[in-house]
């Protein structure tokens, strides 16, 4: 999986309480593959190694989105640009009983407006001029039994919204052209950078198609808020580079104190560009020309570098005690979560000046 999030691949019983088919073919309707029926806690395929450790707070996203998609509840993600939306909905895919199954996603803001009906709901042959002779498959088919991932529905047209409503209620699709319906089941993970509730307000998107999407909303951290933000960069810099590439403290302090606006789209292209500029095995400053620019300059870095240091180093002291707390100090299993041995983690409290002993 990305490095932009680590599966929580454990057992739907074993998740923490969340805050919120097809049979023969009948005549006359279009073969589908079996669908996924999730009407209750889902039991995952056996746990994988550990993954390094991931941010809390996405780590306790993906175990509530697991939860509450296990239960054929719809997901809306919201977060800003770059910030990992379709890699979140991916994990959720990957982790639930949808895996192995198809994961289809839909820019709905990247398609021209005539292109975005037959996308989604497919087309027989002759439908419209300069449709393909065989016709085509729609996008809501091709998810059956697996994930439909709609991107930026909040751009979508509404008079497109209307027919998804539809789809979604009924759980047919009819293709364009064509006066036959297809059953489809499938999960449904919706994603945009905007408030939806203010576009409904505004009047540019429905509101019942709002709230048939809204079964759960998880807004995503941006990345300037993350507690991974060093283990993010040392993953991207391995997999741009193709081995494991070191970092001057300097260097550490510009990335760290970055604000990155484009979140994790920018993190990688940054990255890209400092694997690709470095000679040895070390990145300097100098391999972050888009970042000497900027207002936290490579001359602040160096000379604000202990401040930056003590900064981290408070963070995660912050942040691994807040997950100590929040399993009341059951080591072990901070130490899964975090997916690093009991010894690395009190070797991790010992360096952060976390007692053993909560008292």
């Amino acid at each position: 999986m990305s490095p932009t999030l680590c599966s929580v691949r454990r057992r739907a019983d074993d998740l923490p309480a969340a805050g919120a088919t097809a049979g023969p073919r009948a005549p006359g309707r279009a073969a589908v593959p079996p669908a996924i029926h999730a009407t209750g806690p889902t039991a995952l395929p056996p746990a994988d190694p550990p993954d390094p450790p991931v941010d809390p707070v996405i780590a306790a996203q993906l175990r509530t989105a697991l939860r509450v998609i296990s239960r054929g509840t719809p997901l809306l993600l919201r977060g800003e640009t770059g910030a990992g939306k379709e890699v979140f909905a991916r994990g959720v895919h990957a982790d639930s009983a949808a895996a192995g199954r198809a994961f289809i996603a839909i820019n709905c803001a990247g398609l021209p407006d005539g292109l975005i009906e037959s996308e989604l709901f497919g087309y027989r042959a002759g439908a419209f001029t300069g449709a393909d002779r065989n016709g085509r498959r729609g996008k809501i088919v091709q998810a059956h039994g697996g994930t439909l991932f709609l991107d930026e529905i909040g751009d979508m047209p509404l008079a497109l919204q209307a027919r998804l409503l539809r789809v979604l209620d009924e759980r047919r699709v009819t293709p364009l052209g064509s006066e036959e319906s297809i059953p489809v089941s499938f999960q449904l993970v919706s994603a945009s950078h905007r408030e939806l509730a203010r576009l409904v307000a505004e009047g540019s998107f429905r509101e019942d198609l709002y709230y048939r999407l809204n079964g759960v909303e998880i807004v995503l951290p941006p990345l300037r808020e993350r507690a991974d933000r060093r283990e993010l960069i040392d993953r991207m810099l391995a997999e741009e580079a193709g081995a494991p590439l070191a970092l001057t403290p300097a260097a550490e302090a510009l990335l760290m104190n970055h604000a990155w606006p484009g979140n994790l789209r920018q993190m990688r292209h940054v990255l890209r560009a400092a694997a690709a500029l470095c000679d040895g095995s070390t990145v300097d400053v100098e391999h972050l020309p888009a970042l000497r620019s900027t207002p936290f300059s490579a001359a602040q870095a160096r000379a604000q570098l202990p401040l930056a240091e003590a900064a981290i180093a408070a963070e995660e002291r912050d942040t691994l005690l807040d997950l100590i707390r929040e399993q009341r100090w059951n080591l072990t299993r901070v130490a899964r979560l975090a997916g690093v041995s009991r010894n690395t983690l009190y070797r991790r409290m010992k360096r952060l000046g976390i007692a053993l002993d909560p008292d």
